[in-house]
């Protein structure tokens, strides 16, 4: 009985002592293999370590510029420009009458905001109006403040337009049967349109007035008519003006 507890107790001792052998080498090891994987900073030299890249790899290109146009776009839009000189026509029709105009504007930014900035622009106009029994010219004078806003930052190179506008014209009334008479128009309004970037310096602006108020005096031998009326939107004696623009060298501050 003895020697069963006696023999129970060495099996037991050495058990116990294999158990802790096996348990220190596996440590040993686990440190061993941690040690050897880590590279010293001796074994790198930045100055001359490169990184290669997996060609399996895909990287994303989506938000990168798909042309150069593309680029100037997004170039612009961190600096709306300064100042910029518009050349454009425009066209419109009625149920009696056909309308062209040609203008130039020259525009001059006054304030900036978060993907906004406010302009003030000048312009003179030349507008034409034929009608089955008259035709009407005018040169007319404007000034328009505007603002230029971002539509989305898909979209940078697109920006909406929207503001108001006074005008000044003069010219004359000319009937079928040679009578004349004399034409003074003012007018003040609001108008929308885009801006649509297409280079570092060249965009195109599409505009129309889009509610007019108008008070119209014609006189002749010594007879005044005055003449107040409202329209709005396009074909309503409100044009559709197409302009080319060009931003002036060094002009983004």
């Amino acid at each position: 009985m003895k020697t069963k507890h006696l023999l129970s107790k060495v099996l037991l001792v050495f058990f116990m002592s294999i158990t802790t052998v096996l348990t220190a080498q596996n440590v040993f090891d686990t440190e061993l293999d941690f040690n050897q994987s880590i590279l010293t900073s001796e074994t790198i030299d930045l100055r001359t370590y490169e990184i290669s890249l997996d060609e399996n790899i895909q990287y994303d290109f989506s938000n990168a510029p798909k042309s150069i146009t593309q680029n100037d776009a997004q170039e612009n839009l961190a600096a709306f420009a300064f100042n910029m000189i518009a050349f454009g026509a425009g066209f419109g029709f009625t149920d009696l009458e056909t309308l062209w105009c040609l203008h130039a504007a020259y525009y001059l930014r006054f304030a900036t905001f978060s993907n906004k900035a406010a302009y003030a622009a000048l312009g003179v106009g030349y507008n034409y109006t034929n009608a089955e029994f008259l035709t009407v010219g005018l040169l007319d004078l404007s000034l328009r403040v505007m603002m230029l806003s971002v539509l989305s930052k898909r979209f940078q190179q697109v920006r909406a337009q929207y503001g108001v506008f006074a005008k000044y014209a003069f010219g004359t009334n000319k009937f079928e049967d040679g009578f004349k008479n004399d034409l003074t128009r003012f007018s003040f309004g609001l108008f929308v349109g885009l801006h649509i970037l297409l280079t570092k310096q060249w965009s195109m602006m599409v505009q129309t007035d889009l509610l007019t108020v108008e008070k119209q005096t014609l006189k002749s031998d010594g007879n005044e008519v005055t003449n107040n009326q409202t329209y709005g939107f396009i074909n309503k004696n409100n044009l559709l003006i197409l302009s080319l623009i060009f931003t002036l060298p060094d002009s983004k501050r």
